[in-house]
C-alpha cells in the first residue's frame, strides 16, 4: 500500500469515528435530554395501564420493520437504472440514511447515507434519483392530507374540493412526466452544461411501470405510518376511531411537510404541531382537549420508533460506507 493510499485509508477511518461520535452525541441529547421524552414517559406510566395499551404499543412498534422493508425495495427500484443493489444492502442503506438524517436540517441528510453504501453507482446520479422518491412521497402526503383538510374545514367544501383535485392531478401529471425535468438544465450556467447532462438525463430513464410502482410504495408507507399513530392514540387512550383519528393526522404530515424546522427540535415541533391540529379536531368532535398531551406523547413514541431506534442500528453500520473507491481515489 502506497502512502497515498494509506491517507486515504486513514481518511476514511477518522471520517467514520467522527460520524459515530457525533450520531451518538446527538441521539444522546434527542432522547436522554429533553424534557418532551420525560412527558412521554409520565403519560406512559398514567395511561398505558392495561394489556391491550401495551400490546397495540408492540403493533406499532412490529410495524416499523414493515415500514423499513417498504422503503428498502422502493430505494431499490429508485436506483435501478444506476446500480442493481440487493435488498439485502438496500435495506442497510435505510438504516445508515436515518443516521445521516440525523445531522441535517428535517433530516435532508438521508440521502447521504444511502449513497455512501454504493459500489459502483455513480453517486450524484444516486443523490438525484432521491428527487424521485421524494416527489412521490410528497404526492402520497399532499394527496390524503387535502382529502383530510374537506371534512376537517365546515366551510367552503366545494371550493377546498376542487382546489385539492386540481392540486393533486397537477401533482400526478408532473411526476408520470418526471423526464421533463432535463430540460430544466437551462438553469445549470453554460460552462457546467455539458458535464451535468448526463445527470439530468437520469429521470428519463424510469418507465411509467416503475413510476408507478415507487407511488404505490409511497402510498403504503404513508398508510402504515399513519395505521402506527392510529395504534399508538390508542394505547393512549383517546377516544377516536380509525377514520376520526385519520383525519388529523394526515392533516398534521401535511403541515409539517410544508413547515420548515431544524432536526435538534423535530420532536417538539412534531408534537406542537399534532397537538395543535388534535385539539382543533377533538373541539369540533365535543371530547375533552385533554387528551392533546397525550397526542404528543403518541407522536413522540411514533418518532422513537421510527427514527430514532432505525438511527442506532445505523450507527453500527458506519463502517459499510464507501467514502474512497478505488476508480475514485
Amino acid at each position: 500500500m502506497n502512502s497515498k493510499a494509506k491517507i486515504i485509508k486513514f481518511t476514511e477511518i477518522l471520517i467514520k469515528i467522527v460520524i459515530v461520535l457525533l450520531g451518538i452525541w446527538i441521539l444522546y441529547k434527542k432522547i436522554f435530554h429533553n424534557q418532551n421524552i420525560t412527558q412521554l414517559m409520565t403519560d406512559l406510566k398514567s395511561s398505558v395501564t392495561s394489556t391491550q395499551n401495551y400490546i397495540l404499543i408492540l403493533l406499532a412498534f412490529l410495524l416499523v420493520s414493515v415500514n423499513i422493508y417498504l422503503e428498502g425495495i422502493k430505494w431499490k427500484v429508485q436506483l435501478k437504472p444506476i446500480e442493481d443493489i440487493s435488498k439485502w444492502k438496500s435495506f442497510l442503506s435505510i438504516f445508515t440514511g436515518m443516521t445521516s438524517g440525523m445531522f441535517f436540517p428535517n433530516r435532508m441528510g438521508n440521502f447521504l447515507g444511502r449513497i455512501f453504501m454504493l459500489e459502483k453507482g455513480d453517486r450524484i446520479k444516486a443523490a438525484m434519483v432521491t428527487i424521485v422518491g421524494g416527489m412521490a412521497q410528497m404526492i402520497a402526503t399532499v394527496s390524503i392530507g387535502l382529502l383530510a383538510s374537506i371534512f376537517f374545514v365546515n366551510k367552503y367544501f366545494i371550493l377546498i374540493l376542487i382546489a385539492s383535485i386540481l392540486i393533486i392531478a397537477t401533482l400526478l401529471i408532473m411526476y408520470f412526466n418526471i423526464h421533463l425535468l432535463k430540460y430544466f438544465q437551462f438553469l445549470i450556467p453554460k460552462k457546467f452544461k455539458e458535464k451535468t447532462k448526463e445527470y439530468f438525463e437520469i429521470f428519463s430513464l424510469y418507465k411509467k411501470k416503475e413510476l408507478l410502482m415507487i407511488l404505490t410504495f409511497s402510498f403504503l408507507r404513508y398508510f402504515l405510518y399513519t395505521l402506527q399513530f392510529v395504534l399508538l392514540i390508542w394505547a393512549f387512550n383517546i377516544p377516536l376511531n380509525y377514520l376520526e383519528a385519520m383525519i388529523p393526522i394526515s392533516l398534521t404530515y401535511l403541515l409539517m411537510m410544508v413547515i420548515p424546522f431544524i432536526t435538534i427540535t423535530e420532536i417538539a415541533v412534531r408534537g406542537s404541531v399534532s397537538i395543535l391540529v388534535f385539539e382543533k379536531w377533538l373541539t369540533l368532535n365535543n371530547i375533552s382537549t385533554s387528551y392533546g398531551m397525550m397526542v404528543f406523547s403518541a407522536s413522540s413514541l411514533l418518532w422513537i420508533f421510527n427514527i430514532a431506534i432505525p438511527a442506532v442500528f445505523g450507527l453500527f453500520l458506519i463502517h459499510r460506507f464507501k467514502f474512497f473507491r478505488k476508480n475514485e481515489s
